[in-house]
């Protein structure tokens, strides 16, 4: 859960690299030199493009991640929201979560911090069904 946690800031990225994939894919050479193709075909790749972005597992997993973290999210305090965007959210954390209490960057104490943390992190792996609480 962590993990996900870390890559939260990145998954709007994750999902334009994988949907560029999905639009340009890597076509192997024709290597039928005079080869004749029929002239009646019609190119029907934009459709077959959006209905993959579509049905992409990918993609529609990396949505849901997103989603649920953003309502779990917003379900929290101050508190909550400063430790996880701390520990998690930026690229290089500059405090632990014993560093943000403190250093008075959250109004709980060091057992509440943790139950705050650990809370948050239970709320966003039952909603994504990684586990039972």
């Amino acid at each position: 859960m962590e993990d996900i946690l870390r890559d939260y800031p990145k998954i709007d990225k994750y999902i334009e690299r994988r949907e560029e994939e999905l639009r340009y894919p890597m076509t192997p050479d024709d290597e039928n030199i005079g080869g004749g193709r029929a002239s009646f075909s019609r190119n029907e790749a934009p459709l077959r493009t959006i209905i993959t972005i579509d049905d992409d597992r990918r993609i529609n997993a990396l949505k849901r991640q997103r989603t649920i973290v953003d309502n779990c999210l917003d379900g929290v305090g101050h508190d909550t929201e400063t430790i996880i965007a701390e520990l998690y959210f930026r690229r290089h954390p500059r405090y632990t979560l014993t560093g943000l209490v403190d250093n008075d960057l959250v109004s709980v104490g060091k057992a509440k911090a943790y139950e705050l943390r650990n809370g948050f992190i239970e709320e966003c792996a039952a909603g994504l069904g990684l586990y039972d609480v």
